[in-house]
């Protein structure tokens, strides 16, 4: 009975001990290791229009200049659709909208003065890839980051189509 009462006072004094060691060691976290978390969210251009809302297929990530990057989405019948890129630099980003069923180019910025947003309505639900490009270039290692690139952004946002006719 005095072991089971011993061994668990050692169990009851030292395990905050324990834990409080474990949270204050180097060891990395996730949020941490991704340092563009929500930078769409910060730096893209918001639709000036009424009624948009966030989508939550929007994305943010870290490039390297020349870095190309392809996110899949969905694009749902009756929506309007405001997209926008970005990064931290300001550099014009290349970005295309490209049917994923058929490969069909339904947009690309490149042949629209690069534009960083244009805004849709989709007749038809469909999925996408959209296509971000970083335009090539010198990189320059961030000092915060520890890497070469920068942080860049999709911002999609969504709202009801307007209803037409009666």
């Amino acid at each position: 009975m005095k072991k089971l009462i011993s061994t668990s006072l050692v169990l009851m004094l030292g395990l905050p001990t324990i834990i409080a060691l474990a949270q204050h060691s180097q060891v990395p976290r996730v949020a941490a290791a991704s340092p563009c978390t929500d930078f769409h969210k910060k730096s893209c251009m918001r639709s000036p229009d009424e009624g948009f809302s966030y989508n939550g297929q929007s994305r943010s990530g870290l490039f390297s200049k020349g870095q190309s990057s392809t996110i899949k989405a969905v694009f749902y019948q009756g929506m309007d659709y405001h997209i926008s890129v970005c990064c931290e630099d300001k550099t014009p980003i290349n970005f295309s909208i490209k049917d994923a069923k058929t490969g069909e180019v339904l947009y690309d910025n490149s042949t629209d003065n690069n534009t960083n947003e244009i805004q849709l309505t989709n007749q038809n639900t469909r999925h996408v890839n959209i296509m971000v490009t970083i335009p090539g270039g010198d990189a320059k290692v961030d000092k915060v980051k520890g890497t070469e690139g920068m942080c860049a952004g999709l911002l999609i946002e969504h709202r009801r189509s307007d209803k037409t006719g009666f």
